[in-house]
């Protein structure tokens, strides 16, 4: 971490485009200068390769001396606690949602999946947690009915390869997103199971900060947090799609730091998909929500006890910095653009 007289340093966990927008919007609009943050550094390479996440981040917080982490796994984030590292929760940064569930043709609802072959990219994570669930509340026996074929293949939503299981008959029930779901269902292939339903605005990556960040630095974390916010604000109005879809483009070509996301399909196609961007409106986190998965991860043996979001959760600046932004009076306009954005896709 920083020392107290240094400029702060944020960085993103993992190297996707997609996770840096969000920074460069708060900078190139100049919310960070209006909010107060003038002093700050910003490191968009990846802090720690995905796959070691989990066990590495808060020593790599550490190391590389960064006092807040972006797009941060929500796993990784709750089990870095469970080892006792000093990285907290400190708010959101993207929800989980579009990972629908999308079967064979012939399949009506979960329970036509019995006899049938799902995809998943690994054994007992918490997607598996999800439609096993689903197969039990349907009266499938998911130990015994189903067979699970595991392959890295599902686990890269942005690649067309998984659909192609999915067409060929290899597999009848995946996980897609848009624009992939959006050309499933064109064909005719029925969406069995939106996980949004089961659990609405599950976090998926969020903000991490050290213990002294939050400690000693916290008018320079509310102050990140309000241009943060304001920044999820901008990149859900669809006014502002020209100036998205162009810095994404510009980002991918001058700042990725891995050769393959140049060529990953691209997030800002269209107004829709700024709108329904996944973005936290509020830039927070529900308490229940971190609980809910760290009790799923005790279920699936991702963490070997319990553990309670008082010890893994952090979350006043983001709170405040919220209250604050929200009520002001020159912010009614993108404020209620987010909301209406919020209420009309449900997260």
């Amino acid at each position: 971490m920083s020392t107290l007289d240094q400029p702060i340093l944020i960085a993103n966990s993992n190297y996707h485009v997609g996770h840096q927008v969000a920074i460069f919007v708060a900078k190139e609009q100049g919310f960070f200068s209006e909010e107060g943050l003038k002093e700050y550094e910003y490191d968009a390479g990846g802090l720690i390769p995905g796959p070691l996440e989990r066990d590495g981040l808060g020593m790599a917080m550490t190391h590389h001396g960064v006092d807040i982490a972006t797009a941060v796994d929500v796993e990784a984030a709750i089990y870095q606690r469970s080892l006792g590292a000093e990285v907290y929760i400190a708010g959101d940064w993207r929800y989980t949602p579009f990972l629908r569930w999308y079967g064979a043709k012939h399949l009506t609802d979960m329970s036509k999946l019995r006899g049938g072959r799902i995809g998943m990219r690994e054994k007992e994570g918490l997607v598996q947690v999800f439609i096993t669930d689903s197969l039990r509340a349907a009266g499938v026996d998911p130990e015994r009915e189903v067979e699970w074929v595991y392959d890295p293949v599902f686990g890269y939503r942005n690649n067309p390869a998984h659909m192609e299981m999915l067409r060929s008959g290899k597999i009848e029930a995946i996980t897609s997103q848009p624009p992939f779901s959006d050309q499933l269902e064109k064909e005719g292939y029925p969406m069995i199971l939106d996980p949004n339903m089961v659990f609405p605005r599950r976090p998926g990556k969020l903000t991490v900060a050290t213990g002294q960040m939050i400690e000693k630095r916290a008018d320079e974390l509310r102050a990140y947090f309000r241009a943060i916010i304001r920044a999820f604000w901008f990149m859900r109005d669809v006014k502002n799609f020209e100036y998205l879809r162009d810095l994404e483009k510009k980002l991918r070509k001058t700042n990725t730091h891995n050769e393959h996301e140049r060529g990953v399909v691209a997030i800002v196609t269209s107004p829709d998909r700024v709108e329904s961007w996944a973005l936290p409106v509020d830039g927070g986190i529900a308490s229940a929500a971190v609980q809910r998965i760290a009790d799923e991860m005790v279920k699936s043996g991702k963490l070997s006890r319990p553990i309670s979001v008082k010890d893994i959760l952090r979350d006043d600046a983001v709170k405040q910095a919220y209250r604050e932004v929200s009520s002001r009076p020159e912010l009614n306009t993108p404020f209620g653009i987010a909301l209406a954005a919020q209420e009309k896709y449900g997260f």
